[in-house]
């Protein structure tokens, strides 16, 4: 049997790392189920994240999938497939990846009856949906328009006039996806990545035959013209409540450069390890069993990495 291809993509902060984290936790996923994580950035964050939940972790950096490291994308693919054998493969690209390349490397004819494409999820931070939908257009209505899924993340947050005209904009670009709009904690895992069996193969259908298309009209594209990426190594320890007020400082002043990712991991003053995600007006911290480093990534465009380092230093 082919090994079940579900391919969780997402802007940057959308939450795919920790939608995945729940469905291993719930046992969404047996235990054949293989991971390939992909980061923008010098440093890879997530992938300790999910070796919590003791799955296998083929992680790439550098650079988003559908491009700087395309060829070890395959590489990793093929990999997974030949020394794993694995019944399910959870794939999470970059947030910066243009979904439409992506599926454009699975369907190659190296791939063909080596696996089988089962969800294509995109992911929506509805509160800064309408941001981010005008600022980067490019990459966000692409990894909107490829979806057969869309899962909006931070609904809890919103009101249900925000929830219905954020899925009637979404539709406007992929009326044929499945919205699953209801908060994470009232939805069960195999909820979100079970298949109706006759809509969505007619769906992804659909899909397929657009990406070519689609890849023709929009050309080359090269992420860190947009994005960049700073990795900080910190020195000392800081408490949750500390980091989350250099990060408040940062959204209150224009002298950092325009931020709209961070994580990283941190050694508290109590002497335990966490794990903390930002995105503008959220932050939010958890305690993890262990680590190695301390170190934040960030994210964003023209950043003034002085000031920066100094904050954090």
């Amino acid at each position: 049997m082919k090994p079940q291809v579900d391919i969780f993509s997402g802007f940057l902060g959308a939450g795919k790392t920790m939608l995945i984290k729940k469905l291993l936790n719930e046992k969404a996923y047996g235990k054949s189920t293989i991971i390939i994580e992909n980061e923008f950035g010098e440093i890879g964050i997530d992938a300790d994240i999910l070796k919590e939940s003791n799955i296998e972790v083929k992680e790439i950096n550098s650079g988003c999938i559908c491009c700087q490291v395309s060829g070890n994308f395959s590489e990793a693919v093929f990999e997974v497939i030949n020394k794993y054998v694995p019944e399910n493969i959870i794939i999470e690209p970059s947030g910066v990846a243009r979904l439409s390349e992506i599926l454009k490397l699975l369907e190659e004819k190296k791939f063909e009856n080596k696996i089988e494409i089962r969800n294509i999820i995109t992911l929506i931070d509805i509160q800064n949906y309408d941001v981010y939908l005008k600022n980067f257009k490019d990459f966000y209505e692409n990894q909107i328009r490829q979806a057969n899924k869309i899962v909006l993340s931070r609904s809890q947050f919103v009101d249900e006039n925000k929830i219905e005209t954020t899925i009637n904009s979404l539709k406007k670009f992929n009326s044929k996806a499945e919205i699953i709009y209801k908060p994470w904690e009232r939805l069960k895992g195999i909820d979100i990545i079970k298949v109706n069996e006759k809509k969505d193969k007619n769906e992804v259908s659909v899909i397929k035959s657009t990406i070519s298309k689609t890849i023709r009209k929009e050309g080359n594209h090269n992420v860190k013209n947009v994005f960049e990426s700073y990795p900080i190594e910190l020195v000392y320890n800081m408490s949750t409540e500390e980091i989350q007020k250099k990060f408040e400082f940062i959204e209150s002043s224009n002298k950092f450069g325009r931020i709209i990712r961070a994580k990283g991991i941190i050694k508290g003053t109590d002497g335990e390890y966490y794990q903390f995600d930002y995105v503008p007006r959220e932050f939010k911290s958890r305690k993890i069993k262990w680590s190695n480093r301390k170190v934040i990534s960030i994210i964003g465009g023209e950043l003034n990495k002085k000031e920066l380092k100094e904050l954090f230093s």
